[in-house]
C-alpha cells in the first residue's frame, strides 16, 4: 500500500483510498467502520498528542505508572466527519480535524495499512488533495 500525502486543508481533510479491485458491500463496511471509529475516537478528544502519559513513561510496567486525571487544558477534538463514498476503485470521505493532533492520522494509516493486508488490499491511500483527476465521486 503507498501512501500519497498532498496539499490539506485540517478543516476539510480529504482521504481517498484506492483499491486493487472495486471492494465487495462487506469490504466497503469494513472501511466505513475504520473511518467511524476513528471519527469517534477523534470527537472524544482521544488523539492529544500533548496528553500520552503511558507513552511518555517509558516504563515497561504500567502498574508504576500514577495516571494523571487532569486532561490538557487544550482538547484535541475532531470536528465533522462526511459520507463514506464508494466508485468504482476508489474510496473517500471528509473530515474536518479541528484540533486533532497528527498523531490521529498516524493512527489511521497504522489501521488503514492492517486493514490492507487482513481484509481489503488498497493500492494507495491519498491524504489531502480534492480527488481522482480532481473530480467529485
Amino acid at each position: 500500500m503507498e501512501i500519497k500525502i498532498l496539499a490539506a486543508d485540517w478543516s476539510s481533510f480529504l482521504i481517498q483510498l484506492e483499491f486493487l479491485r472495486s471492494p465487495t458491500a462487506e469490504e466497503q463496511q469494513y472501511v466505513k467502520q475504520v473511518f467511524e471509529s476513528w471519527y469517534s475516537l477523534g470527537l472524544l478528544g482521544g488523539f492529544n498528542a500533548n496528553f500520552t502519559p503511558l507513552q511518555d513513561a517509558e516504563m515497561e510496567d504500567l502498574d508504576e505508572v500514577d495516571y494523571p486525571t487532569q486532561m490538557d487544558p487544550l482538547p484535541s477534538l475532531m470536528h465533522n466527519m462526511g459520507e463514506v463514498e464508494f466508485e468504482e476503485t476508489w474510496g473517500r470521505c471528509w473530515f474536518d480535524l479541528g484540533t486533532a493532533d497528527a498523531l490521529a492520522v498516524d493512527v489511521l494509516l497504522n489501521s488503514l495499512q492492517t486493514l490492507s493486508r487482513e481484509y481489503v488490499p488498497l493500492r494507495q491511500v491519498v491524504l489531502g488533495g480534492t480527488g481522482p483527476e480532481g473530480d467529485e465521486l
